[in-house]
């Protein structure tokens, strides 16, 4: 069985849509259709989050597909970029990566994320938590690589908004 059919298979047995598949990992329902045509291959959070969801190890959703990610040199730069957001919520209230500050974190992240659309999401996603390089999410999602570095970036910039108005309403 490939990868397509392992989804529709572990989907179908617990009764679920697309759509509440791709709610739960925080894609959209076109990448979950996607998926289950073949058109595209499931980067390595979201197979972790349906290994997860589906209480299945992840390579049986896998097989023998490999996958690329970012070299430790490209990593240091997404840990980076993600610590102008980190810093932020850090310096907000005095923690330095406490369990409660990391908690915040998740939570706030959790509603960033909700708030974007569902390319931003995919983009940020493949970037900050599959660890992909721009290049490669710009293979993925068929766009210029400079054009999804334009749109990290913002998003960035716009998840520094959200952390600064988040802390005001705390």
């Amino acid at each position: 069985m490939n990868t397509a059919e392992k989804i529709i298979s572990l989907r179908a047995e617990r009764g679920m849509s697309q759509q509440e598949l791709a709610d739960a990992l925080f894609v959209s329902r076109s990448l979950v259709s996607m998926w289950e045509t073949g058109s595209r291959v499931p980067d390595s959070l979201s197979v972790d989050n349906m290994a997860v969801l589906f209480n299945v190890p992840g390579e049986e959703i896998l097989g023998d597909r490999q996958y690329a990610f970012a070299s430790s040199l490209e990593r240091d730069l997404i840990d980076r970029e993600i610590s102008e957001f980190t810093d932020d919520v850090n310096n907000g209230n005095g923690n330095d990566g406490s369990a409660g500050n990391k908690e915040k974190i998740k939570l706030i992240l959790d509603r960033f994320l909700k708030s974007l659309g569902d390319l931003d999401r995919e983009l940020f996603v493949s970037r900050y938590f599959s660890m992909k390089t721009c290049k490669a999410i710009s293979d993925d999602y068929e766009m210029n690589v400079n054009t999804v570095r334009t749109r990290l970036a913002r998003m960035r910039k716009r998840l520094k908004r959200f952390v600064k108005k988040e802390d005001k309403n705390e």
